[in-house]
This record gives C-alpha cells, structure tokens and sequence, in this order.
C-alpha cells in the first residue's frame, strides 16, 4: 500500500448562522461550541480540523451524534462550503473548483450514500452498490465483480440479491463502495 495521501483536510471550520466570520473570530479567540451558540446565536460545526487519509487505506470517522461526522463528509466532495479552511483531494484545494471541476471530481473521484435515504428500494443491494459505474455507463455484469467485492469486505457476503428492506439496518453498509 501506498503512504500517498488522498485526502487532506487543513484548518477545517464550519459555522452555521447569519454572519460566520464574525463567530469564526470568536471561535479562534478560544469560544467553544455552548458559548458561541448561547452569545451569537450561531452552531459550531467543526472546529479546526485537520486530517489525511491515505490512498488505498479506510479511514473511520466515528464520534457522538451532533459531533459533526456528517458535517465533515459532507465537505469532502462540497455539498456543504466551509466558513474557512482547505480540502486538497490528489493535491489540489477542491474550495478552488469551478462547476465543472466539482462535477467531474463527484462523478469520477468519489461518492456517497447516505444511509438513511438513499438506497434505491427498487433495487437490489447489488445494483446499489454498483451505481456508480451502472451511472458510467457499466452493465450490471460488469460491474458485478467489483460491487460484490465491497458488499463481501462490509460483511454482506450473498447479500447482493436483496432489497434493501430485507437487511433491516445492514442496509446503511452499503456506503463502503469506494470512490470513481
């Protein structure tokens, strides 16, 4: 395996609310999360995060709910924008991306389930996790072979066939399929 780093996360700060520069200062000068929310009004999100993921490697985010998991990923391919800090994806700050740039890094260098809502009722597990290349033009024979590869290192081995609905809460292991 390679120590190549995928994903850099520098200095990473969201801040949900009407003015975030002005609570970012507030956050910088030592305020925390209770604090800032009681005087401003305003959600600490993330606070100064800095991480790297490497290539080839799994990296696990884990904390408690309202930690700000959900926040984070969702900052890696931009559906949420930062309140200030660099997200360098193969080297390059994603922040600075245009469009088209955004959508072919989403098309092509990662994706996403969310757990919750996404999975396709209507589709098999296998068809699931295989939407990213059946999306690229890939036949479910195909991409067969891949996806069931994922689906076994998750734990859903001879899963593939079902439906979401019959896997009870299996179904949100789905998201291990790895980033085009």
């Amino acid at each position: 395996m390679s120590d190549e780093i995928k994903v850099s996360v520098r200095h990473l700060y969201k801040i949900f609310g009407s003015d975030p520069q002005t609570a970012l200062e507030k956050v910088k000068a030592g305020m925390g999360k209770t604090e800032l929310q009681a005087e401003t009004g305003h959600v600490l999100g993330l606070n100064d995060i800095n991480v790297d993921m490497p290539a080839g490697k799994t990296t696990v985010i884990m904390g408690l709910s309202g930690s700000g998991k959900s926040t984070l990923i969702r900052h890696l391919n931009r559906l949420i924008e930062p309140t200030a800090g660099e997200v360098f994806v193969d080297g390059e700050n994603i922040l600075t991306y245009g469009e088209r740039k955004l959508r072919h890094l989403r098309q092509h260098k990662m994706s996403m389930v969310f757990q919750k809502f996404a999975l396709l009722p209507h589709r098999t597990v296998l068809e699931n996790a295989g939407m990213a290349p059946s999306i690229e033009g890939q036949s479910r024979k195909q991409y067969a072979a891949e996806a069931t590869k994922w689906l076994d290192r998750v734990g859903l081995e001879g899963q593939g066939n079902q439906y979401p609905a019959q896997l009870s809460g299996e179904c949100s292991s789905v998201s291990g399929w790895p980033a085009r």
